[in-house]
């Protein structure tokens, strides 16, 4: 039993704002063939090795962030959340000095952030506890948005309603989700009904 809703956690990348991030380039770039999840194929690494590989990872993400484009639903849903009392939140693995340049260049208020570089990140729920502690809310109060498996196992973990966003790239995942939506703003429908339910 779900209580009444006080926050909606958001993905960044692929869900508020698109870039030209080329993670697969990224990883064979850092990795090889070798089959490892950046994140953690880097934090596997020795400290030198893991420094270099850091900051390789962080310049090719800031330099994909200055040709981010914001998803065009974002201002009306996030006019909506405000309007109807919702907190909101970003919960990536991106890096928080990407989220902070995109935030400044389109002149948008994302909400609380947890970067990578704050919190364990997902699939581990540690950062959706991050988030909630700062908003004030249980997970429970909370929703998760996300675009990939990651985003609807942490946010289940943690004890929060989620919500996958179907893209192009990651449409044929089924996470288990609680709802799946096509595009944002799908999700304003979506959440007025979780609202009316109380």
């Amino acid at each position: 039993m779900y209580l009444p809703l006080k926050a909606v956690l958001f993905d960044f990348d692929g869900v508020l704002v698109h870039s030209p991030l080329d993670l697969a380039a990224i990883k064979r770039e850092l990795f090889g063939d070798e089959k490892v999840y950046i994140i953690e194929g880097i934090e596997a690494l020795d400290a030198g090795e893991r420094e270099a590989k850091t900051a390789l990872l962080t310049r090719r993400e800031l330099e994909a962030a200055h040709d981010a484009r914001l998803d065009p639903f974002v201002p009306d849903l996030f006019t909506w959340l405000e309007n109807h009392g919702l907190a909101r939140g970003v919960v990536t693995r991106n890096t928080r000095e990407v989220v902070e340049l995109i935030s400044k260049n389109h002149s948008v208020d994302f909400g609380v952030v947890i970067a990578r570089e704050d919190a364990p990140p997902k699939p581990d729920p540690a950062c959706i506890f991050a988030a909630c502690e700062i908003i004030g809310v249980e997970p429970w109060e909370c929703v998760m948005v996300g675009d990939f498996n990651f985003d609807v196992i942490a946010g289940r973990s943690a004890g929060c309603r989620t919500v996958f966003l179907e893209t192009e790239k990651f449409s044929h995942l089924d996470p288990g989700a609680d709802e799946r939506i096509k595009s944002l703003d799908e999700l304003i429908d979506l959440l007025a009904e979780w609202i009316e339910i109380y």
